[in-house]
């Protein structure tokens, strides 16, 4: 038995030879060694943190993707996937030049693939950390249901810090939450919306160059009914003397306010008044309307001013002369004697309309001067009158009054 085992040796172990040389040739031939290229392959950025405790960001220059060329046999060349690479730059190990060196495996295959190496590296700008607050603005698409008004709206929170790099940052203009308040009736409230940043040309940023304090912020929006009502204005004050006014014009004549119901209820019309104090000229003017709002709503008219106009007219007048005989003393004290120094005429100027002046004489005017309470002495005293109508103006007159102790 040993003899038939041993029988020509070398030629079996020639025979295993050519055997095991025709199994790797036949091998090679249905799954030959080959070479692949894969294309932008995302690479993951470790330790971040090591730039930010050196209040540094970073922006990627190149390097966000790379192109790995692989070698190994065809099943498994064939079978590679993108997620199966796995591409590493550490920021920690960024070198002066501000490049970072990317570490690429496939770890599911191990030493079975090779990964042709090349200079696979990531290029950064670096910049210095800022960090500011911003008030977050709410804005409303959409419009509510006729008959009601947003009197607020409010992110809660409404400040917000925005952090990231220098450059980034003072391009900010605004942060806003956008909110769709379309055919709303009712207050409402809604979470979880994501605030939006924008430059000062209106241009939405991308938010991941910039960390925010809040990823999301609830909006409260406040709504309250309408009402139009009647606007009046009367006026108030006398015009300067001699003078008289026609009846006000003004625009708008209706206004549209807003409120709760149960104060809407209280407000018929609103009334304000414009005063008219020594005014002898045409009044042009604008007046805030809601200044004339005393009950708890608000102005919500596109007319927060109403244009007023009123025409100020110079009244007629006459001049009538009284003789010093012709002015009555009343009320002189007892024991006094009173005497009108004044030895010229005493002109009197009545204004007033035409159809008044034309039954006014000296004799209904009744010139006098009240002495009541008066002492002994030279003094001056306002010439007074009885009119027969209270639509009539006289100009101040003074006269000088000698007042003495009445003979015995």
């Amino acid at each position: 038995m040993k003899k038939r085992l041993t029988r020509n040796l070398g030629l079996k172990i020639l025979s295993l030879l050519m055997a095991f040389l025709v199994w790797v040739v036949i091998l090679n031939v249905d799954d030959p060694v080959t070479t692949d290229s894969f294309y932008d392959i995302p690479v993951t950025k470790i330790n971040e943190n090591a730039l930010a405790q050196k209040d540094k960001v970073y922006d990627v220059i190149s390097g966000d993707t790379v192109d790995v060329k692989v070698k190994g046999k065809r099943s498994i060349i064939e079978s590679l996937k993108e997620s199966d690479f796995q591409a590493v730059a550490d920021l920690s190990e960024l070198s002066i030049v501000n490049a970072v060196p990317i570490d690429v495996t496939i770890p599911k295959y191990g030493d079975s693939v090779e990964i042709i190496k090349e200079n696979y590296t990531m290029q950064v700008s670096l910049e210095n950390l800022e960090t500011k607050q911003f008030r977050i603005d709410v804005v409303t698409t959409g419009d509510v249901s006729e008959g009601y008004y947003i009197k607020e709206k409010t992110a809660s929170p409404n400040i917000i810090q925005v952090s990231g790099a220098e450059s980034v940052i003072n391009k900010i203009k605004d942060v806003v939450v956008e909110v769709n308040v379309g055919s709303a009736r009712e207050s409402f409230k809604k979470t979880g919306v994501v605030p939006k940043v924008y430059d000062k040309n209106g241009t939405l940023m991308d938010s991941g160059k910039m960390k925010l304090s809040y990823e999301a912020v609830d909006v409260s929006v406040d709504l309250l009914k309408t009402k139009t009502v009647n606007l009046f204005i009367d006026l108030k004050g006398t015009p300067y003397p001699g003078y008289k006014y026609g009846k006000p014009d003004f625009e708008p004549r209706q206004v549209v306010i807003a409120g709760e119901q149960s104060e809407l209820d209280k407000v018929q019309y609103i009334m304000g008044e414009y005063n008219i104090d020594n005014q002898r000229t045409d009044i042009e003017d604008e007046v805030n309307i809601a200044d004339f709002i005393k009950n708890d709503v608000i102005l919500i008219d596109e007319n927060k001013t109403a244009v007023i106009n009123v025409k100020v007219e110079k009244l007629k007048s006459i001049d009538i002369s009284y003789n010093s005989n012709e002015i009555e003393f009343r009320n002189l004290p007892v024991g006094l004697a009173a005497v009108l120094n004044e030895t010229n005429a005493i002109q009197v100027e009545v204004m007033g309309e035409e159809d008044i002046l034309s039954n006014i004489n000296k004799y209904n005017l009744k010139p006098y001067i009240d002495l009541a309470d008066t002492e002994i002495g030279t003094k001056l005293f306002n010439l007074e009158f009885s009119p027969p109508d209270s639509g009539l103006t006289i100009s101040n007159t003074s006269v000088r009054v000698t007042i003495t102790e009445a003979a015995g």
